[in-house]
């Protein structure tokens, strides 16, 4: 049987994983090809790269940035409005499109498929998918003509991602105006940076973070595509959180209002220690948002407002950062637990965290921005996360929040509350003046 390649085996080398070689020719007949191939997919220069960088350190002189609070948009009249028409005349103008972050399994939920064909009902047909794309159609439909929504899904996610999209009929939207993106998949690593093997013959490979949309989106073309149909601004939202509102348009007008080329949705932290990335400005004046699990050890609780990982960047913006020489994301190892095969030649899941998975974060995009805004929201209204099976941040807690939101609409529109509370169903009523 052929060696493997030369140039294949000198990268592998290089980048300290000759251990790789050995195993493929442990292999037979097609079962060693596939494994060559997969091998070959991989950028190893990149991972060893990755796996060698440190996160940049933390500045520290960080403190709350300047935001748009709850309180001045309630108590200074006409403000909101104001900013909701330069927000309406964006979406109007058809220069705002959205790109939802899909490439997560429900694996935290107990939940065999992508996080967003979870079924959070309480209709059968509320998956998450159904209640995050309705509320983009409905807001294409108030603009008048459709808003282009980007999908960022993975290996594992992407199959059954776009047959759901298929069964639901794109979920109100026209399928010309959606696109799917795929991210990029690094090698889980041990300690010592070797990759580790899923199964005989197969790497245990992870998304790259969210961060990994910036190279997914110049990969595949799209970042072009989105400048050539005339959208400015991109807004980004993760499918775990079941009232996210990428395209408000106060959000959005607050970006037109501070010249900035980056946003960001945020709420109070409802204690130092939750588990939210925290928005912070240096000296420098930049904003940045700091992982919760990178944060110091007393949860830096001067920074009071959380991410809730509702961003808007400008798409000539990125374009140009994109094609700065050396343009890169700082790399971020995140200590999981990874499945893998062991010496015995058993494939085992650990009982502790056994592997580094190397991630990018979408929001260190902030730092590089001249001129970043952020927009205070309510929480109650704007953030329902579904990320654990029980107890806090669960499909429990998200239910209660959703139809107390929609409780509170009927409320506000002079109608009785239905007993039970309906399913939010965007394409009928998606706020109190809907139902008026």
């Amino acid at each position: 049987m052929a060696p493997v390649a030369a140039d294949l085996a000198g990268r592998l080398t290089s980048a300290g994983q000759a251990h790789l070689l050995a195993h493929a020719e442990s292999l037979a007949g097609g079962a060693r090809e596939t494994f060559v191939a997969q091998l070959a997919s991989v950028d190893w220069a990149r991972a060893a790269a990755a796996f060698a960088s440190k996160a940049p350190p933390l500045p520290p002189d960080l403190r709350p940035p300047e935001a748009l609070t709850w309180r001045r948009r309630c108590n200074e009249p006409g403000l909101a409005a104001r900013l909701a028409r330069d927000g309406d005349a964006l979406l109007a103008a058809g220069r705002v499109a959205t790109l939802l972050l899909a490439g997560g399994q429900g694996t935290r939920l107990g939940y065999p498929g992508p996080k967003g064909t979870f079924v959070l009902g309480p209709d059968p047909d509320r998956s998450l998918y159904a209640i995050l794309l309705e509320r983009v159609a409905a807001t294409a439909r108030r603009a008048g003509r459709p808003v282009p929504v980007v999908v960022l899904v993975s290996g594992d996610t992407e199959e059954a991602t776009r047959a759901h999209f298929e069964e639901r009929a794109f979920f109100g939207l026209p399928r010309d105006a959606v696109w799917f993106v795929r991210q990029g998949e690094l090698p889980a690593l041990d300690d010592a940076g070797r990759a580790l093997l899923a199964a005989p013959g197969r790497l245990a490979l992870a998304p790259d973070g969210h961060g990994g949309l910036v190279e997914a989106l110049v990969r595949s073309g799209v970042l072009d595509r989105l400048a050539e149909r005339g959208v400015d601004v991109l807004t980004t939202f993760q499918v775990d959180n079941a009232l996210g509102r990428p395209l408000d348009p106060v959000f959005l007008g607050w970006l037109v209002d501070r010249h900035a080329v980056a946003a960001g949705k945020a709420v109070r932290k409802k204690a130092p220690d939750e588990k939210v990335g925290v928005f912070g400005r240096g000296l420098d004046g930049r904003v940045r948002i700091v992982e919760y699990s990178e944060l110091p050890a007393d949860g830096a609780p001067d920074l009071v407002l959380g991410s809730i990982a509702v961003h808007a960047f400008s798409v000539p913006w990125l374009r140009r950062l994109v094609a700065t020489e050396g343009f890169t994301l700082p790399w971020h190892r995140a200590r999981k637990k990874v499945a893998c095969l062991g010496a015995d030649g058993v494939v085992a899941t650990p009982s502790a965290p056994n592997a580094w998975k190397l991630e990018q974060f979408l929001f260190d995009l902030l730092p590089m921005a001249p001129r970043t805004a952020v927009v205070e929201v309510d929480r109650a209204r704007e953030f329902a996360p579904v990320k654990n099976a029980e107890g806090e941040d669960s499909p429990a807690t998200a239910r209660a929040l959703v139809a107390a939101e929609v409780a509170r609409w009927h409320r506000e529109a002079g109608r009785p509350v239905p007993d039970p509370v309906p399913s939010l169903r965007p394409l009928v009523a998606d706020g109190p003046d809907d139902l008026r």
